[in-house]
């Protein structure tokens, strides 16, 4: 007989019934006490394993047996000596950011980085929680754990004791990311100013022939108003078109900004909650071009690198359309 789904220990409902006992176990011990944020890294876990759940129970699966898949949704073990398997928590994390826009790279990254200090804590002689202040990590925590819940159609309150008071933590990383951008075009600025004229129409010239030649989303430098790019990250599904007159495969799909520079006078910004505070985290397109030849690969990689060299310049990424 079949299990519903809702009741196998993978499913949605099951993961998060447990996160929500780690993070009451996690909230009876004070903020500054090792086992706080302990009990913060497994309570994470769960949730992020609950959240790829509610799309489907399946992508928790390890695909190295088929049975881990029927297991996945909640079919009993079939085979003797039989033990499900379920993927590692950094590919949980890694299917979650491409398949959800709203999980950035650095979302992502903090929570690949906060259950690390789980395995440092649990597998090392290093004191991590006793020596790690919680302004390091908590407002990233509840963030991270805002947009988890959101996949499901939660909210913090659902989880979390004290839902405003993380509010408050997430809203004050938004003021810190403003305020340090707002420093770095200030700083660049000024320098800029002191250089001469000559210096600086050479430095826009070197910064629109490297803009052209370079990958990358073009926009105006913030602080000297140079051609620069953003380099983004994937987001969501691939749009496919095919144009039969030119006998080419056209590929679209959104990116996510993640980093920002200008050559011209040296301005670097990175991650998306800064980007966003100066402006710059509006999503864009990236587009490739490929010969039908090149998409369904009709030809050998050989092949392909010695067309893509006889009929230089070929197709690159484009990620400028408006």
């Amino acid at each position: 007989m079949t299990a519903k789904v809702a009741n196998a220990p993978w499913s949605e409902d099951g993961l998060f019934a447990k996160a929500q006992l780690y993070v009451e176990k996690m909230e009876s011990h004070t903020a500054d006490n090792w086992q706080f944020g302990l009990w913060s890294t497994l309570a994470l876990e769960l949730v992020a394993r609950a959240a790829l759940a509610h799309i489907s129970p399946v992508l928790l699966a390890d695909a190295s047996n088929w049975r881990n898949l029927t297991y996945a949704i909640g079919h009993q073990p079939t085979a003797k000596k039989f033990t499900p398997v379920s993927i590692p928590i950094g590919e949980v994390i890694s299917r979650l950011e491409e398949l959800i826009p709203t999980v950035t790279p650095e979302i992502a990254g903090f929570c690949k980085q906060h259950l690390q200090r789980r395995n440092a804590e649990l597998h090392s002689g290093e004191l991590i929680f006793s020596e790690l202040g919680t302004s390091k990590w908590l407002p990233n925590f509840y963030l991270s754990l805002r947009t988890l819940l959101a996949v499901m159609g939660k909210e913090l309150q659902d989880i979390v004791s004290d839902p405003s008071g993380a509010q408050s933590m997430i809203e004050a990383l938004g003021d810190e990311a403003a305020k340090a951008v707002d420093q770095d075009i200030k700083a660049h600025q000024k320098v800029w100013s002191n250089k001469s004229d000559e210096e600086r129409a050479a430095a826009v010239v070197q910064a629109t022939t490297w803009a052209t030649r370079h990958a990358g989303h073009r926009v105006d430098c913030l602080s000297c108003g140079s051609p620069a790019l953003l380099q983004g990250s994937p987001s969501g599904a691939v749009s496919t078109q095919v144009d039969e007159k030119e006998g080419e495969v056209i590929q679209r799909q959104t990116m996510l900004p993640a980093s920002f520079e200008c050559i011209a006078c040296g301005l670097r910004i990175s991650g998306l909650s800064k980007l966003a505070a100066c402006g710059l985290g509006d999503a864009f397109t990236g587009k490739s071009v490929y010969t039908a030849a090149e998409f369904f690969e009709l030809y050998t990689e050989d092949e392909l690198e010695q067309a893509r060299v006889d009929a230089a310049p070929g197709y690159e990424e484009d990620f400028n359309e408006y």
